[in-house]
């Protein structure tokens, strides 16, 4: 078949053509599949469908106003399909398919199967049946692919992606598990971050042990360090969609402020409630083409 799909991604910043953005009809029922959606479920402020949808519509307007092209999952009734970056990503010109650890997330690659009908069979990847690997771990600068080692992607996944992009140095970062919501690093995407220009952000207490290799790659001077506080609310989540251009939570005042000091313009976006479920900006876009 001939690809209606153009696929190209190498980094994070890199300006966004295509895209996969989650959606949130007929979520079903709460999941507790994380220690930050479990806690909101035991105080009781689980954000509901209709904010959801209204945030997710807001974000594409914004993506909109940008020229991307967005592609969105077919509704599947009573799953959840928000999370668009884990269930698979695109690294330079292939599709990986993510393998999630959680099997009620895995019923959520029937949703873009008319998006994958579109790519190239031989640039779709599907990881072997012993490895878990999901998108919001992987972070790609050009020839470095950093990949959370964390309670949903194992070794055998970075094993994968060794084997499959032989030309790239993929890292492996431990991340902190831990059933406390404060703590917990469910994916890398949400302690680093590269940005345009040479920056990134990074939570640096996510690690279980001190991340040399981004020092080494980014430099001490191009990191925006987040504390405590802004990991929790997801700072390190949000999307360029060029390299001096950004999306963000519009309560992320340091942040903005920060970004915006470093030369950077910030689209702000309502995402607060999406983020109760444990992912922002990043998490619920699945770029295909960065140019």
């Amino acid at each position: 078949m001939t690809s209606a799909l153009t696929l190209g991604v190498s980094d994070e910043f890199s300006t966004l053509k295509t895209v996969i953005l989650g959606i949130a009809e007929d979520m079903g029922h709460p999941l507790d599949i994380n220690p930050v959606s479990k806690s909101h479920m035991a105080k009781g402020t689980y954000p509901i469908e209709a904010d959801i949808k209204t945030e997710l519509l807001s974000f594409k307007k914004a993506l909109q106003a940008c020229g991307v092209t967005i592609l969105q999952p077919k509704n599947l009734k009573g799953v959840e399909q928000i999370f668009s970056r884990d269930i698979g990503f695109v690294i330079d010109h292939f599709f990986v398919l993510g393998r999630m650890k959680e099997p009620v997330r895995q019923k959520e690659l029937p949703g873009i199967q008319h998006i994958l009908n579109q790519i190239d069979p031989s640039h779709i990847l599907t990881p072997p049946e012993n490895a878990t690997i999901e998108g919001g771990d992987v972070v790609l600068l050009r020839d470095h692919i950093f990949v959370g080692l964390s309670s949903r992607t194992n070794q055998d996944g970075i094993d994968f992606l060794k084997s499959s992009f032989p030309h790239k140095q993929v890292h492996a970062l431990p991340l902190i598990i831990n059933e406390n919501p404060d703590k917990h690093i469910l994916h890398l995407d949400c302690a680093f971050q590269p940005l345009g220009n040479g920056f990134a952000i990074i939570y640096e207490a996510g690690f279980k042990e001190r991340p040399s290799i981004i020092y080494d790659v980014i430099g001490h001077d191009k990191l925006i360090r987040v504390n405590l506080e802004q990991k929790k609310l997801m700072y390190p989540n949000i999307l360029s969609v060029g390299p001096k251009t950004v999306i963000v939570e519009e309560n992320f005042e340091e942040l903005i402020q920060q970004l915006e000091v470093r030369g950077f313009k910030t689209l702000k976006v309502k995402f607060r409630e999406t983020s109760k479920l444990s992912g922002l900006l990043r998490c619920a876009s699945l770029p295909l083409l960065r140019t």
